[in-house]
């Protein structure tokens, strides 16, 4: 009975500990608040057509960094720093990072993203690039595999030569 009591006390304390903090979330966002909110086409616009960022790419990032953090992303810069500015590891839950990859992966396919790649990441632009190279790499793979996939067609070196009404009904 006392191991079940201690597990449970463990478990709740855990939990706080791995959860985002909602007062610090409430703080960022009110820190944002005196910048422009942009609507996603703006915040493209703006900050990442210049960059040549593709805009898949940048609308999944406004909307999961969105999702994870509840940071309004309409008022993040591209040189805001996920960490220290934007407190991603309090606000956060502490596996942001791995649902980043596997949501990442199951939108656009390609090779899974390693999440320690993401931790390494300091800004949203670095952020933003990075994914923007995966989802390059992942279309310049499946041009890679379309071009030198040639289709099997069928050999018409002994086949009967058709009639201008077989070609006819074909058409």
């Amino acid at each position: 009975m006392l191991r079940q009591l201690k597990n449970l006390f463990f478990s709740v304390q855990t939990y706080n500990d791995l959860s985002p903090d909602i007062e610090m979330r409430r703080v960022v966002n009110h820190g944002l608040y005196c910048r422009r909110s942009l609507t996603l086409q703006q915040w493209f616009e703006s900050f990442w057509q210049p960059r040549a960022i593709a805009a898949p790419v940048v609308a999944f990032v406004y909307d999961r960094l969105k999702a994870y953090s509840g940071v309004e992303m309409a008022r993040v810069w591209p040189g805001d720093r996920l960490d220290a500015d934007l407190k991603f590891s309090l606000i956060c839950w502490f596996d942001w990072q791995l649902n980043l990859c596997e949501d990442f992966q199951q939108q656009f396919g390609g090779d899974a993203i390693d999440p320690l790649a993401i931790y390494n990441l300091d800004t949203v632009e670095e952020l933003v690039v990075f994914l923007n190279s995966q989802f390059d790499k992942h279309l310049s793979g499946n041009r890679e595999r379309k071009r030198y996939r040639s289709p099997r067609q069928p050999s018409t070196e002994n086949a009967p030569e058709s009639s201008p009404e077989q070609e006819r009904e074909q058409e």
